[in-house]
């Protein structure tokens, strides 16, 4: 009896024991299909903020979604259903969980990049206190008291910047008519600083090389600009649109102005899928349209990418309705995390005189480069007898080799993540997140090529009087024939209607 007695207790602890397991198995189950029902949720809710899928996948996705929520939910909920049953849903649930989990993450990466290089920052002009190098101190205060040199120009924010500096440390203005003459000034120990605008110092680095380490710089007033948005938007789906793109000739954070390096109109017709890449001379002679003054191309970046675009469109007549800022940085990155590009060079050579980048060789032409390789292909100039005009060319070249491989599906699907970590912070653009999922949206539905065209204004080497420098340098003058051929060819683009049947430079 006792030993009966014995069997069961045990038989009912097992019980209890297999009871306890099923109702612990009942409550995960329920917190996996909570878990499963907020990342599933989450995902679709972020897939739809995005607004990338054509609407015919989104909906498929929707519908077979929610079949599988209706057989995995009810299952994982239920504290009685059939044990098969409960597995085979915790196995889809399971499944799904990882693609949903990683999907958000991905979803919320990408909405954050967006809206990362869509951010515009705040543009100001900078006006720096200058002195040697082997000048003792290192704040603002070493040169109280004193006479300081600074040129003469009646621009309201470099008499604001005065007015700025005064207030900071009790200086005197002594004033010159040219920079030239403030600099050899400084040399010479006549002045012990000179206050000059952060455009003018970057223009005379151009121009004199050894500023950089003969100086140095004691303190920056910052003037906030206001500056009128020139671009205009458009349905970039259905509506042909022209791109700037600026090239700034400095490496870090995106939001530092200077030199336009690169200067490329990027004409894009969405109905035909056609591109049309037209780059401007950087020492072009052009009009500053804020300044009402004369200088290169390249140094209107100085005063804000709105001064760039105004000049732009004064030269080509035409209207540039978004535009995006990159630098060295975002060169180097993006060709890296995309594993390289190919560019097809139609030289054999070897840079030059760019410190870093040089000793750089490549051969006529398939180059496979990586992302120090392709800065220093689209910046040599030195090695070719066309000069600016050949690095123009190179630029379009890298760009092209940028193009083709972002649009590989391959490598947005294996390098995804470091291509938006490679771009965050390297570059801004005034297009809407809204025009770019909408851009995003029109190459999944249709999954078109892109025919890519290459066109490069040329002029004519010249002299003239430089606003940022305050004196005369080479210049690149205009050539009104060829402003007009490429501005035709751009319009030609921009009213093509139908699919263009040629295969050369197509990006598939």
């Amino acid at each position: 009896m006792r030993s009966d007695r014995r069997r069961e207790i045990q038989a009912q602890m097992a019980a209890d024991r297999k009871g306890e397991m099923k109702r612990k198995g009942n409550i995960f189950c329920r917190i996996i299909s909570i878990v499963y029902t907020l990342l599933a949720v989450a995902f679709m809710v972020l897939l739809a903020w995005l607004n990338v899928l054509p609407a015919k996948y989104f909906w498929v996705g929707v519908i077979l979604l929610a079949l599988a929520s209706l057989f995995i939910v009810p299952v994982m909920y239920s504290f009685h259903g059939k044990k098969g049953r409960k597995i085979g849903a915790a196995v889809v649930a399971f499944l799904l969980i990882g693609v949903f989990g990683v999907g958000t993450w991905y979803l919320a990466d990408t909405l954050s990049f967006l809206g990362d290089i869509t951010e515009i920052k705040e543009v100001t002009e900078d006006y720096h206190l200058i002195v040697k190098a082997d000048f003792i101190g290192e704040e603002a205060a070493a040169v109280s008291g004193q006479v300081i040199g600074t040129y003469m120009d009646a621009n309201l924010n470099y008499s604001e910047a005065k007015a700025m500096l005064q207030n900071e440390v009790n200086v005197e203005y002594a004033y010159e008519e040219g920079i030239s003459g403030l600099l050899e000034k400084l040399y010479a120990g006549e002045y012990p600083a000179i206050f000059i605008s952060a455009a003018s110092y970057e223009g005379l680095k151009g121009e004199h090389p050894e500023l950089e380490t003969d100086t140095k710089i004691l303190y920056t007033v910052k003037v906030p600009v206001e500056t009128e948005d020139k671009t205009s938007a458009v349905d970039v789906t259905k509506e042909p649109f022209n791109v700037y793109i600026s090239g700034i000739d400095v490496e870090g954070d995106i939001s530092i102005v200077s030199r336009t390096d690169v200067n490329m109109i990027a004409t894009v017709n969405p109905v035909t899928h056609e591109v049309l890449l037209t780059s401007i001379p950087r020492d072009y002679y052009v009009n500053l349209p804020s300044k009402g003054a004369k200088d290169k191309l390249t140094h209107s970046g100085l005063y804000g990418v709105q001064e760039t675009i105004g000049a732009v469109e004064d030269i080509m007549g035409i209207d540039i309705n978004y535009y995006v800022r990159v630098n060295y940085t975002t060169v180097v990155k993006l060709v890296d995390a995309m594993g390289g590009i190919q560019v097809d060079s139609p030289f054999d050579f070897t840079t030059s005189g760019m410190q870093s980048l040089n000793g750089h060789h490549f051969v006529k032409g398939i180059n496979n480069l990586d992302g120090r390789a392709a800065l220093a292909f689209c910046r040599e100039r030195h090695s070719f007898v066309n000069g600016d005009m050949q690095r123009n060319e190179n630029q379009q070249l890298v760009m092209e080799g940028i193009l083709k491989k972002a649009t590989s599906s391959t490598t947005i699907l294996t390098s995804y993540t470091s291509i938006l970590d490679a771009v965050r912070g390297n570059m801004e653009t005034n297009m809407s997140t809204e025009e770019m999922s909408s851009l995003i949206k029109m190459q999944l539905k249709d999954m078109k090529g892109w025919d890519i065209q290459k066109q490069s204004i040329k002029g004519t080497n010249g002299w003239g009087l430089c606003y940022a420098l305050g004196f005369s340098a080479s210049i690149v003058d205009q050539d009104p024939e060829e402003n007009a051929r490429a501005v035709d060819r751009i319009v030609k683009i921009m009213t093509d209607e139908e699919d263009s049947e040629s295969d050369e430079d197509t990006v598939q």
